[in-house]
């Protein structure tokens, strides 16, 4: 039986299993503001440290049995910044995008 999900949002594989990165709730995002929207001027240590509060609030909106923990886990320095750019796909813009380009209407960057 598929897992269902109560947030749309990305589909991403991480650490092997396929999870939806819903956008952050505006609650969340309220509180991980200042972090959030400076996060390119942050020093490394930092980018990791509000990677994964952010996709810890956004995953729990549809796994709320995720620990913070086990969200560390899951992001890793090779997904990291996947994973914040879905964080931020407030628009859906990432997600539409995403979805044309597998349905074979936008031709893959790169």
């Amino acid at each position: 039986m598929a897992e269902i999900v109560k947030v749309s949002g990305i589909s991403m594989v991480l650490n092997g299993k396929e999870y939806v990165i819903p956008p952050l709730s505006l609650g969340a995002l309220d509180q991980l503001k200042d972090r959030v929207g400076q996060f390119d001027k942050l020093p490394f240590a930092e980018q990791v440290t509000t990677t994964i509060d952010a996709a810890h609030a956004a995953l729990k909106r549809n796994y709320p049995e995720l620990t913070r923990e086990d969200v560390g886990e899951l992001v890793d320095v090779g997904n990291m910044m996947d994973v914040f750019q879905a964080l931020m796909d407030v628009s859906g813009m990432q997600r539409r995008l995403r979805e044309a380009e597998a349905a074979g209407e936008v031709p893959a960057a790169g």
